[in-house]
């Protein structure tokens, strides 16, 4: 394995754990979000509703960049 893949490899690791930990995080928005708006109403639900949803987008956009890594890896590797 040349160092190029080894990278792509070690950069495609490093990011999903990136993407898992995103998820997480926008579940516990998501939850918070609920807790504040049925629980204990208060109008401070937006705030968590926009960090909910800019950890969603990061989320998908990290996934978007490892499908297209993840078929430069295997490119490589058949060549």
């Amino acid at each position: 394995m040349n160092s190029q893949s080894k990278h792509l490899k070690d950069k495609i690791e490093d990011y999903s754990r990136f993407l898992f930990t995103l998820l997480i995080l926008s579940i516990y928005f998501y939850l918070g979000m609920i807790i504040n708006t049925f629980l204990e109403p208060s109008d401070k639900y937006g705030i968590l509703i926009i960090l909910m949803l800019v950890s969603i987008s990061l989320a998908a956009w990290f996934a978007f960049l490892l499908k297209r890594w993840q078929n430069q890896l295997s490119e490589m590797v058949e060549q």
